[in-house]
């Protein structure tokens, strides 16, 4: 890393900003910041918040997006619909009929 204080006042920020933040903000926070810090500000912002490269350019391409259409990134969902773990009942349809059999025992 080029500048050493400069990723220490980096980390400073992040570690204050991130408890109030969600996914999508600190990936763009930490793009913003990536731009602010020029020439090589993805991978300073990377190793001083530990975050991936990856996710910071996914974060500048959010950002890009949101210069040609501010609403697009606003009202859209954080994460896909359906993501996540299916429901224990879903994935065994006769497991509630169990547990009721077995609960009233």
């Amino acid at each position: 890393m080029r500048n050493q204080p400069a990723a220490e006042q980096i980390e400073a920020k992040y570690r204050c900003l991130s408890p109030l933040m969600d996914e999508r903000m600190r990936r763009q926070w930490a793009a913003a910041e990536s731009c602010a810090y020029g020439w090589g500000g993805v991978e300073a912002v990377s190793g001083a918040i530990r975050m991936s490269p990856n996710t910071i350019r996914k974060g500048l391409a959010e950002l890009m997006a949101r210069e040609s259409n501010p609403q697009a990134l606003i009202d859209s969902r954080l994460r896909k619909e359906g993501g996540g773990r299916k429901r224990c009942s879903e994935a065994d349809p006769g497991l509630l009929e169990h547990w009721n059999g077995w609960s009233s025992r």
